[in-house]
């Protein structure tokens, strides 16, 4: 790997570790279509490599909430079971579609995602002390409010291994919307979540041989340099703008994704 390729690889993880840290996400949003569009890997290849960088960028931005007590460690828990169960049937998925079909779910998954952050920075910044998105859906308690945890834990695997993703994304607005956790402990968990997922998703497309361990580890470095920093600013800021900024970012490459072709690619 020539020495250009190789800074644009760690500028890349850092981008995806400040995008963690204040989000509480894994990055794969950011991974993914640089990987492909940028260091033109092949679609599966690019998920399989996002899912190992998740996993060391999550594990970095979990430290500042961690220390700021921002996790609860038993819903933590809760999604995680379902997690680390759903993430493997999501990668063996991924290794069986075609690289157009992989690559027209993902650029779909990121336009919703996009259009739906767009929906909450409008939502926090025109409506100010009133908001349309509900707070809390589901009241159920004990038994059944474990149930729908490992449920949400489930799915969410599923998608992280298909694609490429943390989890974060689909895992934050279900707790604040659906069980109504506050935003800053909702990503703090989500980060907690994301470790285990990550990598029982990397591990199966590890063994199917998807996994960049070259770009993998300048992805890394750079991101474990972005994620603690973002980290503490996320502690201590309304990140609104940055959804706002992000979800555009998100829909204009979702829509690219899911229509144009994948560059040819270097092997």
């Amino acid at each position: 790997m020539d020495r250009n390729r190789a800074i644009v690889c760690v500028i890349i993880g850092i981008s995806a570790g400040l995008l963690s840290g204040l989000l509480g996400v894994g990055g794969g949003v950011i991974l993914i279509p640089a990987m492909i569009y940028i260091l033109n890997l092949p679609q599966v290849q690019a998920h399989g490599t996002s899912l190992g960088v998740i996993l060391f960028i999550a594990l970095f931005a979990l430290v500042p909430y961690t220390s700021e007590g921002q996790i609860n460690w038993l819903i933590a828990l809760g999604l995680a079971i379902g997690g680390v169960t759903g993430a493997p049937v999501g990668a063996v998925i991924a290794h069986r579609l075609t690289a157009a079909r992989l690559r027209s779910f993902f650029g779909v998954f990121l336009l919703l995602v996009g259009i739906r952050m767009l929906f909450d920075a409008a939502d926090t910044l025109f409506i100010p002390g009133e908001s349309l998105l509900p707070t809390q859906v589901i009241t159920a308690t004990g038994v059944w409010y474990a149930i729908i945890i490992i449920l949400i834990g489930l799915i969410t695997g599923i998608l992280s291994g298909l694609l490429g993703i943390g989890g974060g994304i689909i895992m934050i607005p279900a707790m604040v919307l659906l069980l109504g956790i506050e935003q800053q402990t909702a990503q703090g968990i989500s980060l907690a979540v994301i470790v285990p997922v990550a990598l029982s998703g990397a591990i199966t497309h590890y063994k199917h041989g998807n996994i960049r361990k070259d770009i993998l580890f300048l992805l890394v470095i750079g991101g474990i340099i972005g994620a603690p920093i973002s980290g503490l600013l996320a502690i201590r800021l309304e990140p609104v703008i940055l959804r706002g900024v992000f979800g555009v970012l998100l829909a204009i490459t979702g829509t690219r994704m899911a229509i144009l072709k994948q560059p040819q690619h270097q092997t």
